[in-house]
Order: C-alpha cells, then sequence, then structure tokens
C-alpha cells in the first residue's frame, strides 16, 4: 500500500493518500502517520483520498476493527476535529464507503462523509469549518 500525509495548514486540513492492496495492519500504520508529520494538529479536519486502493478482501469486522483504532488514536491524540470526508471513484470500493460513513460516524463521534472527487470533500470541509467558526 502506499500511503501519505499531505498537511495544509491553512485549511487546518490532513490530507491521506492511499493506494494498492492492503490489509487491516497496512491501514491502521498508514493512519497513524499522520501523528508523526510535525504540522499535525488535533484540530484538523481529514480528508481520505483512495486511489484504486483494494478494499475486496476488507470485511465489516475489519472495518469496526479499524474505527476502533481510529478512535482509539482520537483519544490518544486529543483529536477534536467533527468532520471527516473520504474521498474515492471506485463504486465497489465507494460501498464499503458509504457503510463505514454510517458506522464510523456512531463509533468515531463525527461526521463521515464519502465523496466522488476531492473538489466536492474540500468544499464540504470548508464549509463546515465555516459553519463552526
Amino acid at each position: 500500500m502506499l500511503s501519505h500525509i499531505e498537511i495544509d495548514t491553512e485549511n487546518r486540513l490532513c490530507i491521506w493518500r492511499i493506494a494498492g492492496n492492503t490489509d487491516l495492519e497496512t491501514l491502521c500504520a498508514g493512519y497513524a502517520q499522520r501523528f508523526e508529520h510535525p504540522d499535525w494538529a488535533p484540530d484538523m479536519m481529514s480528508m481520505s483520498v483512495l486511489n484504486k486502493l483494494s478494499l475486496g478482501s476488507f470485511s465489516p469486522d475489519q472495518a469496526v476493527a479499524f474505527g476502533d483504532f481510529v478512535h482509539a488514536c482520537d483519544l490518544k491524540y486529543g483529536r477534536t476535529a467533527k468532520k471527516s470526508a473520504l474521498v474515492c471513484e471506485d463504486e465497489m470500493a465507494r460501498a464499503m464507503l458509504f457503510y463505514w460513513e454510517k458506522k464510523g460516524s456512531d463509533m468515531l463521534g463525527r461526521e463521515e462523509r464519502a465523496f466522488v472527487t476531492e473538489y466536492e470533500a474540500r468544499a464540504w470541509l470548508l464549509a463546515a469549518d465555516e459553519d463552526v467558526a
């Protein structure tokens, strides 16, 4: 799995770009990279961009395990952001993301939403940020 973290300090946004084949352990390790980035902060919103990420063998139980991992990270690092966006053009992978959108929001206590384009996701996050400010 390829995993890359970008930090947009101006918009308080952490962008996680992921691609390729993955498993639960690798996905968790990729997610945790953000906490090592020198510009990461607890109030940053997240945008995860999935590009040809193979989620075919990723089960609902693994999605719950990943949610538990993310929740534990939120607590450990004092994350306060209440919105998170997922970006994926692949219709088959988006089916899992819609499951995550519903289940993840309950598990994580923040609004999770899936989008087809980065533009849509960024617009929603920034509009949400303006509503909070």
